[in-house]
């Protein structure tokens, strides 16, 4: 085995096929917590770490400047233009200052996050939480996931492969379509109160325009 098969292995979420919250209902509702949990864990860092007022100041200075600048070249506002560009070295130290404050948690957050994804979840849930009456391309498993994940995994010589308790081993965590991957469920729960989330910690800020 070379080193990138051995990178692959450690770095590859290991699904179990007998996780802790076996049936749906359980683990829609812990995973779905869990995900909540983490989002307003990272709230919380980003508060800790960052000048969330001074954020708020740069990316309203800077949007108004591109709004400006912007409807300047639009009236061909030659004066205008060259009094902005003046300001455009301010105004893109600032941006640079921004995003290297909104990096800083996400670095921190980043590795602890990774392990977890890596050896906690895969262990607790398995490959699947949740069911969605409707297909999401890459996030619920449709008929021709659902074809090849239940299919045994062999061995090397072409022997089933079983695990310590003589059960099959599946090629995936897909056995009906319509189940959600557990990434997919997280990422759903993280979107959908990342906005709640941000309000109760104030942690929210304009968007780059």
């Amino acid at each position: 085995m070379n080193l990138n098969d051995l990178l692959m292995q450690f770095f590859s979420p290991q699904y179990t096929q007998e996780p802790i919250f076996p049936d749906l209902v359980s683990a829609t509702i812990v995973a779905l917590l869990i995900s909540v949990g983490m989002n307003f864990a990272f709230a919380i860092l980003r508060k800790k770490t960052t000048d969330i007022e001074k954020m708020n100041r740069v990316m309203k200075e800077t949007n108004e400047w591109r709004r400006q600048y912007t409807d300047a070249v639009k009236k061909q506002d030659k004066p205008r233009i060259e009094e902005l560009k003046k300001k455009q070295a301010y105004v893109n130290k600032m941006a640079l200052e921004m995003q290297q404050q909104q990096m800083r948690p996400m670095f921190i957050y980043m590795i602890p996050s990774f392990m977890i994804w890596i050896f906690v979840f895969p262990a607790i849930f398995g490959g699947t939480v949740s069911i969605s009456p409707i297909e999401l391309p890459f996030v619920t498993c449709n008929e021709q996931n659902v074809q090849h994940d239940m299919q045994q995994k062999t061995n090397a010589d072409g022997t089933p492969m079983t695990d310590p308790h003589g059960k099959p081993v599946l090629s995936g965590p897909c056995k009906m379509p319509g189940q959600v991957y557990l990434w997919g469920w997280f990422l759903v729960g993280s979107f959908g109160f990342s906005g709640i989330i941000s309000k109760v910690t104030k942690t929210s800020m304009p968007s780059m325009t």
